[in-house]
């Protein structure tokens, strides 16, 4: 199948860039230099399972549809196509509140929640494991849509549910009693107590309101955006994986057998039995700074730009599985090392400069070896490497031997959630 949402990416990224000149010029700017990095590591991590040609919604779409044989409502009929794309989104409604309500799902979800702030940007963090949710879709395919028509109403409700995420609407009336808007997607993400656990729609909003899980955006009390327990790291592999490894430590450490199962079903509030008594965690509205001077966190947004655009690209080139692979691992180690670089980790600038090196290489690799683009682009990208590489020499690497422990915390302590209220899966996220 076609994958619709890759074609709408530069679209998505020049929206972003028009918000934040919109924000810039009227005063309000929502973007932090480091929290937008964050959100395009994520997202771009996000998007690589595009080089394996891998695609585990659309595959096991397909293969529901051919072995049940239950296709019989024809995608031509339009009152069939508005049908698919109102039971799309009531199936996304359980699907995303389920991943807010038990701890595997959380898992897989919780990298969308952690940016600290609201703006187009963060509609691109994307999960790299969210794989779980397909099983609310496959009820679709059983009753007679086609795999094809519902890879297409999905990528329709995923391009809808994008503009939403910003501050720069307010409140649109009568909207707001029937579809998903700024405002009431601002009280989603955030991570008040008044908020948490609300407005799980994807496009429409009645289904919060029927099941009871809606909450009106109250201008009384702002928006405080991430999670209740944040990971506090800008490396999108961690942000992906730490729930799960917090899912296993807690499993590790229950009791019984019943608690070691129950971790991954029950809600993220939850404990195992002789846990039950520990003190609920503070909650603190926090903006996650980052120690690394303004001039580091440029390079590295010159850097992630340069790697979306050249993934872009890649598209077009003639890949084969071998040259597919090396440009992931390629892709992956520099979403690590740019991290690194942002966290000012120990060992950084010379993990940079192999980076930069093994790119050179890549890019000669592909047009002698694998015959997967020009010499124009090979000279292109060595052109590229080496500025900056010549740029990484005035860049000067944390000689304290405490690389590792620069980042803090700004913000003001709060109340306590009550326990009741400490169902967002924030407790472990």
């Amino acid at each position: 199948m076609v994958d619709r949402v890759a074609i709408a990416i530069p679209v998505f990224l020049l929206m972003v860039c028009v918000e934040l000149v919109y924000g810039t010029v009227v005063g309000r700017n929502t973007y932090k230099l480091v929290d937008t990095i964050s959100n395009l590591m994520v997202g771009t991590l996000g998007r690589l399972r595009t080089f394996i040609n891998v695609s585990l919604f659309a595959g096991v779409f397909v293969a529901t549809e051919t072995r049940t044989g239950r296709v019989t409502l024809s995608s031509d009929d339009i009152w069939v196509c508005i049908a698919a794309f109102v039971g799309y989104d009531f199936c996304y409604y359980w699907a995303h509140r389920f991943s807010h309500e038990s701890r595997i799902l959380w898992a897989t979800h919780v990298v969308h929640h952690q940016s600290e702030c609201f703006n187009l940007s963060t509609a691109l963090r994307h999960s790299s494991t969210g794989y779980l949710t397909v099983v609310f879709y496959l009820p679709l395919i059983l009753i007679g849509f086609s795999a094809e028509l519902i890879a297409t109403v999905g990528a329709i409700s995923l391009a809808y549910q994008f503009w939403v995420h910003t501050e720069h609407i307010g409140r649109l009336g009568p909207l707001e009693w029937i579809l998903v808007t700024p405002s009431n997607h601002r009280v989603h993400h955030a991570r008040n107590p008044e908020y948490l656990d609300k407005n799980h729609g994807g496009v429409f909003i009645v289904w919060d309101r029927l099941f009871g899980t809606f909450a009106a955006e109250d201008p009384t009390i702002l928006c405080a955006y991430g999670i209740t327990h944040p990971p506090h790291t800008l490396n999108p592999l961690w942000a992906n994986l730490h729930v799960w490894f917090e899912n296993l430590t807690e499993m590790r450490r229950a009791h019984r057998f019943v608690d070691r199962v129950l971790v991954w079903i029950k809600s993220p509030a939850w404990r195992p039995y002789h846990r039950r008594v520990t003190p609920v965690p503070s909650w603190r509205p926090t903006i996650f700074e980052n120690a690394a001077p303004k001039k580091i966190q440029r390079y590295v947004l010159v850097q992630i730009t340069s790697l979306i655009v050249g993934l872009l690209l890649a598209r077009f080139a003639t890949l084969d599985r071998v040259m597919g692979l090396l440009l992931l691992a390629l892709a992956l180690a520099s979403l690590h090392t740019q991290a690194t670089l942002l966290e000012m980790r120990r060992s950084a600038l010379h993990r940079e400069r192999i980076r930069l090196a093994a790119v050179g290489v890549t890019a000669w690799y592909g047009v002698i070896i694998a015959n997967a683009w020009t010499p124009a682009v090979a000279l292109v990208m060595s052109v590229h490497t080496l500025g900056s590489a010549a740029t990484t020499l005035r860049f000067r690497p944390a000689d304290d031997g405490k690389g590792d422990q620069t980042r803090h915390l700004v913000g003001v302590t709060a109340t306590a959630l009550p326990p009741e209220r400490h169902n967002n899966a924030g407790e472990l996220g």
